[in-house]
């Protein structure tokens, strides 16, 4: 399969499936983006903007995300965790001593923990009581905190997967509370600012505004013409769903899904471990062909794992659908809704780019020299660094690396290959392959005897037990 990114030939494809899902939906517009590592690939628009307009889509053309948002409000409380302020299995209790006065009418309020109310694990009601879809705004911050005793605990946690606006909602509260700014500024400062997601707001100003696709709404019964929709305001749960954005923004959203921390403003926002931790898995389906992960939806098609979060709201329908392993993903925006088909719309071609691309090039290591096992023998043996870390450095299947001293261990640092590397004059020091250390360099302190009697690599210090 090629690494290419070029998209041509896969077009006629993706017209047809657009094609299709706008049939369905009576959607007036598609804008349809698809990321390949650390850029937007390319953009697709189809139908318009506004109906009665030949105004097709752009990246930079606004819809409401809706409930992607969640994304974003998982990511900052992994932040106020790297920062110390809190942990996953704590109680709501411990964040919000009030919720004591909310109701277990199954499970139990201390079970109410922020790693189910991210996993929708929690057990909460859907939407809070004084929530109305009908409405044209929704309780604000202070509504819901002075309505805490309206809130239930509907069935036990971790009995099932039930989805709860409500439940990321209170997440936002927690993020004011321990930031001590409100929710909608403490994502605009830590999250979308550094990566330099313009365009994604809360609330539009007027230069935005000009740039939003109309959202529509199905006819009334009895009628066949689609209706603009109505705005309505999240307010004291906008962490649950409030956000605008792009295909362009969205593209570095996704793109940094992708990055494990590795750029700069990647590594401002979530250390590499909890970006990481935020794609694994926290429930399986009995079957593994679904999971919930902590913030992100996990659907496997064959040997395929896609992380995805859908968004649905008065006029938008939204998809955010990634491969972590293969570096692509696809975003998908619709001005209407409901419309359920966005939703596979996303994941068929997702599929499709990455059965005929293949996932994108890993970095390319052709300047890296292999070694010899004689010029390796000084090296081999086994190696121990603090709290308990014990590596294997050997030469097999003719591939010098780092291996797990038996079989199934876990290392910090293996498996991997160690590669010579021309720009490196010290040549005692190895370029590392694959794995966590992957692009570091393995630094070898040798005995009077030439011998390797340590190494670093990755903040660890190993020393020869052998």
């Amino acid at each position: 399969m090629s690494n290419s990114s070029d998209l041509s030939a896969l077009e006629p494809k993706i017209a047809e499936l657009a094609s299709e899902s706008m049939s369905q939906d009576r959607i007036p517009g598609l804008s349809i983006g698809i990321v390949r590592g650390d850029s937007l690939a390319e953009h697709y628009s189809f139908g318009t903007q506004t109906l009665g307009e030949d105004k097709p889509a752009t990246p930079q053309t606004i819809s409401r995300i809706a409930s992607i948002t969640k994304t974003f409000t998982g990511t900052a409380i992994l932040q106020l965790r790297d920062l110390g302020q809190l942990e996953l299995d704590d109680p709501l209790l411990v964040h919000m001593p009030d919720f004591t006065i909310a109701n277990a009418l199954r499970g139990t309020l201390e079970g109410v923990t922020l790693r189910r109310l991210m996993t929708h694990y929690s057990g909460l009601r859907t939407e809070h009581p004084l929530t109305d879809w009908n409405a044209p705004s929704f309780p604000t911050s202070e509504e819901l905190l002075d309505n805490l005793a309206e809130i239930d605990v509907v069935i036990p946690q971790d009995s099932q997967w039930k989805y709860s606006n409500l439940a990321v909602g209170l997440l936002g509260q927690v993020v004011e509370q321990l930031s001590g700014v409100p929710y909608e500024q403490y994502i605009y400062e830590e999250i979308t600012g550094p990566l330099g997601l313009t365009n994604t707001r809360f609330d539009l100003d007027d230069s935005q505004a000009v740039l939003k696709a109309t959202g529509y709404s199905h006819p009334l019964p009895g009628t066949d013409d689609l209706r603009i929709a109505p705005y309505a305001s999240l307010r004291g749960i906008s962490a649950a769903g409030q956000l605008h954005s792009n295909v362009e923004d969205l593209a570095k959203w996704m793109s940094f899904q992708f990055s494990s921390g590795r750029s700069t403003h990647s590594s401002k926002v979530l250390s590499s471990d909890s970006l990481a931790e935020m794609h694994r898995p926290v429930y399986m389906s009995n079957d593994w062909s679904n999971g919930q992960a902590l913030s992100w939806r996990m659907n496997r098609r064959d040997d395929l794992v896609m992380h995805n979060h859908g968004g649905g709201i008065q006029g938008y329908a939204s998809n955010f659908v990634f491969s972590v392993k293969a570096q692509t993903g696809v975003i998908v925006l619709a001005n209407i809704w409901p419309a359920p088909t966005p939703y596979v719309l996303a994941e068929d071609i997702a599929e499709l780019v990455i059965h005929e691309l293949g996932p994108v090039a890993e970095p390319d290591t052709s300047d890296l020299v292999a070694v010899s096992e004689q010029d390796a023998s000084p090296y081999l043996g086994r190696f121990w660094a603090e709290p308990g870390a014990y590596v294997d450095v050997v030469f097999s299947d003719g591939r010098f690396g780092l291996g797990s001293p038996r079989e199934g261990d876990y290392t910090l640092h293996g498996p991997a290959g160690l590669a010579s590397d021309p720009a490196v004059a010290d040549s005692n020091s190895f370029r590392t392959v694959g794995g966590r250390g992957a692009g570091e360099l393995a630094e070898f302190f040798m005995n009077d005897q030439g011998k390797a009697e340590s190494f670093r690599l990755g903040g660890f210090l190993y020393k020869r037990v052998d």
